[in-house]
């Protein structure tokens, strides 16, 4: 069940990195589209998602981010922005019930496309992720 509308302004959400750092969407407001996964519970694949993500990211422009979410504490990754969310506060109010999901946003937050996850493999690859924040820049900047 896919709990926000495409066109709506995906809620901000405000959580700390591996590091320790507060992190907010809105930090990123006008700057970036975005690319927002939550990992469903470790399954033992959350490492090599990363890893491709992360450099599917490194191909990315810098107006191209990647926020990684998950109730696990993560290692910091290259290129992404790897957020803790130990209550899975953020993940309820993005998938209700849902075990992991993917969003996709152009750079004011407003909701391109989105999808739910049970495990880590079907979340989508890391070049579906990057069509998609291809097809937002084109339609923003068209």
């Amino acid at each position: 069940m896919q709990t926000l509308q495409a066109g709506t302004i995906v809620p901000n959400f405000t959580l700390q990195t591996a590091m320790g750092e507060r992190f907010s969407r809105s930090d990123l407001r006008g700057k970036a589209a975005l690319v927002i996964v939550f990992l469903p519970a470790y399954d033992g694949l959350n490492p090599t998602y990363l890893a491709n993500l992360s450099t599917a990211v490194q191909r990315w422009s810098h107006e191209q981010k990647a926020v990684v979410i998950s109730a696990e504490a993560l290692p910091p990754t290259e290129g992404l922005i790897v957020l803790r969310d130990p209550e899975a506060k953020v993940m309820a109010q993005f998938l209700g019930e849902g075990k992991g999901g993917w969003f996709i946003t152009d750079r004011y937050g407003e909701l391109y496309a989105q999808g739910q996850a049970l495990s880590t493999a079907d979340l989508p690859k890391p070049m579906s992720l990057s069509e998609w924040l291809e097809y937002v820049n084109m339609r923003c900047s068209g």
